[in-house]
C-alpha cells in the first residue's frame, strides 16, 4: 500500500477545516494538486473518505473511522522526524557499546566522562567482558559497536583501529633485574595467565615463547585483576596491558618490566557489516581517539 506524507496530510486539513480551498491555502498548494493527493489516498485504501457536493465536503461514515488514525499515523512521523533532528544534534538517542575490561579500565572513563558532560542527553548502556564474550555481542547485535580487539571473523565483522597497547611483565620484587638476570629468575616461579578467551592470552604466551619462558600457566584466571592480585601475593608473575599497570599496582609491591619482544594488542571499533555509526556513535569515537592519543 503506497501512502505518503503528504496525502495523509490533505486529508486530515480537508476533515478539519471542511473545504478544499482552505487547506490548500495552508499547505501552500493548488486545490488540484491537493485533490490529487487525496484521490491518490482513497485510491490506495479502497474507500470514499469524503461526500462531495458543489456546497459542502463532509466525512464518509470510512472517513469518520480513518480521521484518528490517521492524526496518529501523522503524529508518529513528526515524532520521528524530529528524534532524527535532535540524535543528529546530539541531543538525543542511545549508544549501546561493549568494551574489554582493560579498555573499562583506561581510557573509557576519561571517555564517558567528557562525552556525558557534552552530549547529556545521549543514553549510555555498557557491558564489559572478555574478547570472545563481546565478539559474540557484536554478531548478534546486541550493541551497536564494541571497543574491542580485533576479531577473525573479517567476512561478517569490520574492525577500525584506534590505538596499540603492548604487554609488561607484573610480578613481585625483582625491580633491579633486567634482560638475562630477570629470565633467570623467572624460570624459578609460575606463570599466572589469562584464560584462553582473552585476547591477552595467545600474546602474552607467544612472547613467553620468545623470551623461552613459555610453559603450562600455574594459575588460570578470567579477569586481570585476579592475575594481578596473584602476582602481588608472590604467587608468579603476569603478562598484562601496559595501558592499566599502574592500576593494578597501586601499593607500588610489584615491578613492572617493558618487553621489547612483545606483539601489540591493537584496540579499536569493532562493527557487524555493513557498518554504520550513528551520530551519538561517531562523536564517542572521535573522543574516544581524542583520549586514546596519551596511550599510542
Amino acid at each position: 500500500m503506497d501512502i505518503n506524507f503528504r496525502q495523509l496530510q490533505a486529508f486530515v486539513l480537508i476533515a478539519e477545516h471542511r473545504s478544499f480551498s482552505r487547506a490548500a491555502e495552508q499547505v501552500h498548494l493548488s486545490q488540484p494538486a491537493l485533490s490529487y493527493s487525496l484521490r491518490k489516498l482513497e485510491d490506495a485504501l479502497g474507500l470514499s473518505l469524503f461526500a462531495r457536493n458543489t456546497r459542502s465536503v463532509e466525512l464518509t461514515e470510512a472517513g469518520l473511522r480513518f480521521l484518528d488514525q490517521a492524526r496518529r499515523l501523522l503524529r508518529d512521523m513528526d515524532n520521528a522526524v524530529h528524534d532524527a533532528h535532535e540524535q543528529l544534534h546530539l541531543q538525543s538517542g542511545s549508544l549501546r557499546i561493549a568494551v574489554l575490561p582493560s579498555v573499562a579500565i583506561k581510557p573509557l572513563p576519561d571517555v564517558l566522562r567528557e562525552y556525558r558532560r557534552r552530549y547529556p542527553g545521549i543514553e549510555i548502556s555498557l557491558r564489559d567482558g572478555r574478547a570472545e564474550e563481546v565478539r559474540q555481542w557484536v554478531s548478534t547485535a546486541e550493541v551497536d559497536f564494541a571497543i574491542t580487539s580485533e576479531a577473525d571473523d573479517r567476512a561478517a565483522l569490520d574492525f577500525q583501529p584506534i590505538y596499540d597497547d603492548s604487554l609488561v611483565l607484573l610480578v613481585r620484587g625483582m625491580a633491579a633485574l633486567r634482560a638475562s638476570g630477570l629470565v633467570d629468575a623467572l624460570r624459578a616461579l609460575d606463570y599466572v595467565a589469562t584464560t584462553r578467551d582473552t585476547s591477552l592470552r595467545a600474546m602474552a604466551d607467544q612472547t613467553l615463547q620468545r623470551m623461552g619462558l613459555l610453559r603450562e600457566p600455574a594459575w588460570e584466571v578470567a579477569y586481570m585483576s585476579s592475575a594481578a592480585a596473584l602476582a602481588r601475593a608472590g604467587l608468579g608473575y603476569a603478562l598484562l596491558p601496559a595501558s592499566v599497570a599502574d592500576t593494578f599496582n597501586g601499593d607500588g609491591s610489584l615491578s613492572v618490566h617493558l618487553l621489547p619482544d612483545a606483539p601489540l594488542r591493537s584496540i579499536g571499533v569493532l562493527q557487524r557489516k555493513p557498518c554504520y555509526l550513528s551520530p551519538p556513535g561517531q562523536a564517542f569515537v572521535g573522543l574516544l581517539k581524542q583520549h586514546a592519543g596519551v596511550l599510542g
